[in-house]
């Protein structure tokens, strides 16, 4: 009995030996040489296997249950050797749409049906997430922008065509980028430009091209805020007293200036300003006048003041103004008053309505009323009541012909002007011109001066 029981287990050992070694007993090591797949160029991925086979000699195949293909050549290995395989990954249909880094199991199966299951990570991507950009960032005074293209998956690319834009430049170049390799440019831009440009973030934007397949990425650029004003003073003469201030924004966010220019009350009756002045202040025997503006990036303000001291030629100048409008008072028989006001827009344009209002004092024929647009304007083609009869955007005038008026009759013309680019300080509008017939004359007659003061911060 002893000895039936010895046998018995003896070949039970040898039966256990035997399954033992025929199981499949493999050491995987894998090697990534392009794990990822672009979608656009259908190229599978590559990855490099070290098998060492523990097991018999055998042939063995490797394949996927999880929608990836996976290809390599026949693959037979001894017992205690190791061999090297390269395999190719493609995904399924299924699976491109997911863009992702994917983790799955692969299985390798010797010829007796025997299975291993490994693991391997397979990055699924498209030609747009396969770049990325970034830029340093810049103040008001920079002369140049470095960029950092970066390949962000593993694979080589050759002659990728990239075509670069921003509010700050516009650049194209040819570039190859090895696996996860990161390239540095420097782009040229100009500094005169980007002085009138806001602090803030800008986007890039980058259209990229490889063997006719085109993506687009965008980044971002820092324009870091930077303050500065600078100013400049001049004066000169003796008899006339010029006096000359500039300040100059010359960061890249707004800036509140102030400037301030003192006069004696007697040379102060004799001073002219080009611009008007915030405020004024009376202490004693001198006058402060005062002006504040904010300025934005590249803006300047200028402040002349004059001081003429040639008091009887001012004296006739008066004189003569006071005749003048005596003269027209009395002369012309027919007022043209005009007038403007600001218009709301839904597209925040700067928009302005002007009103020209014809007055008979007597009864005048063949009345032609001409009136110039700004050049910086443009026209909006709505008018009141009386439309144009005739709009010259060439010449930039418009003309209404009227008959006759009577005693006492007044005629209201209306149009509107609006520009994309907003107006700041006094915007002064042309006068308005009118010729007529009085009794078989010919006789002309102008409107009064009409103008905007637009000191709103967008």
């Amino acid at each position: 009995m002893k000895k039936k029981a010895l046998s018995l287990f003896s070949i039970i050992l040898i039966s256990l030996s035997i399954i033992s070694i025929s199981a499949i007993d493999l050491e995987v090591e894998s090697k990534p040489i392009s794990s990822s797949y672009l979608i656009e160029l259908d190229e599978p991925a590559i990855f490099d296997l070290t098998i060492k086979n523990l097991g018999n000699k055998d042939t063995f195949k490797l394949y996927s249950l999880v929608g990836i293909n996976i290809t390599h050549n026949p693959l037979t290995i001894d017992h205690k050797e190791t061999s090297k395989v390269r395999i190719y990954l493609t995904p399924q249909d299924s699976l491109k749409d997911k863009k992702q880094s994917y983790a799955f199991e692969y299985k390798i199966k010797d010829s007796n049906d025997n299975i291993q299951t490994e693991t391997l990570t397979l990055n699924i991507v498209n030609l747009e997430s396969s770049f990325s950009i970034k830029a340093d960032p810049i103040g008001p005074h920079a002369e140049r922008i470095f960029l950092e293209l970066e390949n962000n998956i593993m694979r080589d690319f050759e002659n990728v065509e990239f075509k670069i834009s921003s509010k700050f430049f516009e650049h194209e170049e040819e570039i190859s980028l090895k696996a996860n390799e990161k390239k540095f440019i420097e782009i040229k831009i100009d500094p005169k430009k980007i002085k009138t440009f806001n602090a803030g973030t800008y986007i890039i934007n980058a259209q990229i091209r490889l063997k006719d397949n085109i993506a687009n990425i965008e980044s971002q650029i820092k324009f870091l805020e930077t303050e500065g004003i600078e100013t400049w003073e001049t004066s000169e003469g003796i008899i006339i007293q010029r006096d000359e201030i500039i300040k100059k924004n010359t960061g890249n966010i707004k800036k509140l200036v102030k400037i301030t220019i003192e006069k004696s009350l007697l040379s102060s009756i004799f001073t002219t300003k080009n611009i008007a002045t915030t405020e004024t202040e009376t202490n004693g025997f001198t006058k402060k006048y005062i002006w504040e503006k904010v300025l934005i990036p590249n803006e300047e303000i200028k402040i002349v003041t004059k001081t003429n001291w040639l008091f009887p030629l001012f004296i006739i100048i008066i004189i003569l103004i006071g005749i003048r409008l005596i003269k027209k008072s009395i002369y012309d028989n027919l007022e043209l008053l005009k007038k403007v006001s600001f218009v709301k827009t839904k597209g925040g344009q700067f928009a302005l309505k002007v009103t020209i209002k014809a007055r008979a004092k007597k009864r005048l024929d063949k009345i032609t009323i001409i009136d110039r647009i700004p050049p910086i304007v443009k026209l909006y083609n709505k008018f009141g009541a009386i439309s144009p009869d005739k709009i010259d955007l060439e010449n930039k005038k418009l003309h209404w012909n009227l008959s006759s008026l009577n005693k006492g009759e007044t005629r209201i013309f209306t149009y509107i002007i609006y520009s994309k680019i907003g107006i700041m300080g006094r915007f002064e509008l042309p006068e308005t011109h009118a010729n007529y017939e009085d009794e078989g004359e010919l006789k002309e007659t102008i409107s009064n001066r009409s103008f905007y003061v637009n000191d709103s911060i967008e």
